[in-house]
């Protein structure tokens, strides 16, 4: 299922083609309601566009539709602790410059946003590339 804003979903076809019959296309606002009943959910660079009550609520959009047990997928850059450089440090000044609220997340915040939405941070994976899977579950 390709969830997002009529908008988006509106020119997913040409992309979606070679899988169209294997896929639904649901238009909506996570910060209403997102589709319910799904085992996974994934998040790719959604949460880092907004502050923490923002994200929060999408968060919790999750929490109330996901199975009992199931798993919420974020990929996301995550920032390390320290003052040496990393990507998502970098990338965090320019959410501070070109968003209203937007940041790149520690692991330890991503863990209190979770938390605080019900859901249980239960790994964090770093990739080759500049952005980490983070994984929940519901509880």
């Amino acid at each position: 299922m390709l969830f997002d804003r009529p908008d988006v979903v509106a020119g997913s076809d040409p992309v979606l083609a070679p899988v169209a019959p294997r896929c639904q296309v649901v238009p909506g606002d996570f910060f209403h309601a997102v589709p319910a009943g799904a085992g996974t959910y994934v998040l790719k660079l959604v949460l880092h566009d907004w502050d923490d009550a923002r994200a929060a609520r999408i968060l919790g959009n999750i929490r109330n539709a996901i199975i009992p047990g199931g798993r919420l997928v974020i990929i996301e850059a995550v920032m390390p602790p320290g003052d040496e450089y990393h990507h998502a440090k970098f990338l965090d000044v320019n959410m501070l410059v070109l968003s209203e609220g937007g940041r790149e997340r520690t692991e330890e915040e991503y863990r209190m946003l979770l938390d605080e939405a019900g859901l249980t941070l239960t790994r964090v994976v770093p990739t080759a590339a500049p952005l980490s899977v983070v994984e929940a579950i519901s509880r």
